[in-house]
């Protein structure tokens, strides 16, 4: 007879729960077009309407440095969303990472702006640069001034919490419930996710650093990058600022793990067999417990929204 695995009912989540350790960040970054429509017509005897056809204003190397900024910029600001889906264009952040988050956004502000100038004083040689490349095709009303080509540039962040149902209660108290009742089921799905997210991620990295310590088939050991640790122990380190869902059950696995991690390092892991076989043990037994909590996850509820763009 098999034995019956208990499942921990966990409470949902409020919005008093989420905003009382997360805060919620919009960014946006704009920079303007260098693609415009082209008239030309191919060379073919295929229906011209099926294809669209654009051209670059200029080929333009500090253009093209800024766009890769923009990149790195959104890649290392929004490394510390916690998973959960909570609008378009937000995302949860842990109040433990804004002072981290805050000071990336600055000296990346400093970089972009740097960038720009750069841009801003090329321009109206690479502008010269595209009337020779283009030829007929060069259209000057295409090009902005270097004014609305600096002002067309915004780095945009913002924190904030919600408290919608509230101000409408001073305008429309059955509105205001409606809202708030709205909000709970959303808030609820956003706790599922993110503690399935947390889960999840935790998952991925004791998997993937017990498939490091694993001997390859020959009986040789695999080689160990010191990332596979470190990415475990930031999680480790991080989790307590994350676990907005208030999650007991990761809770002990986190806490397991960072008792057996303490002060471990790749060397220490590659010159220590013992050791080696002791956090091995350890991550298995994790491992093995968080598989089952991935097992008897409940059913996520989906919110479809009726909103368009």
């Amino acid at each position: 007879m098999s034995a019956t695995v208990s499942v921990p009912v966990i409470r949902d989540l409020t919005a008093e729960d989420v905003f009382a350790k997360a805060v919620c960040m919009t960014l946006s970054l704009h920079k303007i077009g260098l693609q415009r429509k082209s008239a030309i017509k191919l060379k073919s005897k295929a229906d011209q309407r099926m294809f669209r056809t654009t051209k670059l204003l200029m080929d333009c190397p500090e253009y093209k440095a800024i766009h890769r900024l923009d990149s790195q910029i959104r890649r290392e600001l929004h490394q510390f969303d916690l998973p959960g889906d909570i609008g378009r264009g937000m995302a949860l952040v842990p109040a433990s990472a804004l002072q981290r988050v805050s000071h990336l956004a600055d000296d990346f502000r400093v970089r972009r702006a740097a960038l720009i100038d750069d841009f801003c004083r090329v321009y109206p040689e690479r502008k010269e640069d595209a009337r020779q490349k283009l030829m007929e095709q060069f259209k000057e009303d295409e090009y902005p001034t270097v004014k609305e080509i600096r002002d067309s540039f915004r780095f945009d962040m913002q924190f904030m919490t919600f408290d919608l149902p509230g101000v409408l209660s001073a305008v429309d108290e059955s509105m205001a419930e409606r809202e708030r009742e709205k909000m709970a089921e959303k808030f609820k799905t956003i706790g599922e996710d993110i503690r399935e997210g947390l889960r999840e991620l935790m998952q991925g990295l004791v998997t993937h650093l017990l498939d490091r310590l694993s001997g390859q088939e020959d009986g040789k050991p695999k080689k160990l990058m010191p990332s596979a640790i470190n990415n475990l122990l930031g999680f480790l380190n991080e989790f307590d600022g994350q676990n907005v869902s208030k999650d007991s059950e990761l809770e002990k696995l986190v806490a397991q793990l960072k008792n057996t991690l303490d002060g471990v390092t790749p060397k220490s892991l590659k010159k220590d067999s013992n050791y080696r076989s002791i956090v091995t043990t350890s991550l298995q037994s994790v491992k093995a417990q968080l598989d089952t909590l991935m097992v008897d996850r409940p059913t996520r509820r989906i919110l479809v929204s009726r909103d368009h763009d």
